[in-house]
């Protein structure tokens, strides 16, 4: 017996499956050495992005059925997401902060803006789905 709508589950777990596959592709290319502009080769930002990826895809088949166990695994992947992608946009507002200051002669465009800040703004919209199933099952 399901502990929540099988279709609402249904599309978690299509939207969980989804993040978990670009979240695994964009981190093997940060870690195989990246695109040059787009996607920085970078080993750990590219293994974190590999973690966020697997805690996603974790939860796709308790989430399809309807059980609270595939929601942790959605919430732990949309904490993770969020603290990855905070951290490098705050890493963004320094940087701009460090030019209207003058140590530096660029001000970043939205083109530095690296991928863990995009599919951070790509999970969001899991948020209140998640938050809306958790309250249910605490209250």
């Amino acid at each position: 017996m399901p502990d929540f709508d099988l279709g609402t589950g249904k599309r978690l777990a299509s939207y969980s499956l989804v993040l978990g596959i670009v979240y695994l592709v964009f981190g093997l290319i940060e870690v195989f050495g990246g695109t040059g502009e787009t996607i920085p080769g970078d080993v750990f930002g590219g293994l974190a992005l590999l973690v966020i990826a697997s805690t996603y895809l974790n939860g796709v088949v308790e989430l399809s059925n309807g059980e609270h166990r595939g929601l942790s695994f959605l919430i732990g992947g949309l904490l993770l997401s969020a603290v990855f992608g905070v951290l490098y946009l705050l890493s963004i507002c320094a940087d701009g902060l460090e030019y209207l200051i003058g140590g530096a002669d660029t001000f970043p465009v939205i083109a530095d803006i690296r991928p863990e800040i995009w599919l951070f703004l790509a999970s969001l919209p899991l948020v209140y789905q998640a938050w809306k199933l958790t309250r249910d099952l605490i209250w």
